[in-house]
């Protein structure tokens, strides 16, 4: 039992510390891409954002209904969402940047 009970933690840190990589991204891109002119000469990366933002809203109000961190977090939907977004969202970060650095 306490081999499970690790791996578990094991896991449950995992999932937060991805989680966290995707909150600190979301929250860097957030303002950039939820209006303003660089959402409009980015319209492709602007509608990933939104999507992303989308499924964030959706986890954010999920997790805060879990009052246990180790199901919130065992949660096979949000173990497969998280790295997607964040894989999402470092598309929309190089491009920024590209964009950026054309300016």
């Amino acid at each position: 039992i306490a081999q499970e009970l690790l791996t578990s933690l094991s896991e449950t840190s995992d999932t937060i510390e991805s989680w966290v990589k995707v909150q600190t991204m979301w929250c860097a891109l957030e303002s950039v891409f939820t209006g303003g002119g660089i959402a409009k000469q980015l319209p492709k990366e602007a509608k990933k954002f939104a999507k992303v933002d989308k499924d964030w809203a959706k986890i954010m109000i999920k997790a805060s209904q879990c009052r246990n961190i180790v199901e919130c977090c065992a949660d096979e939907l949000l173990q497969n969402t998280i790295p997607t977004m964040y894989a999402e969202l470092e598309k929309c970060q190089k491009s920024l940047e590209g964009y950026l650095e054309q300016k």
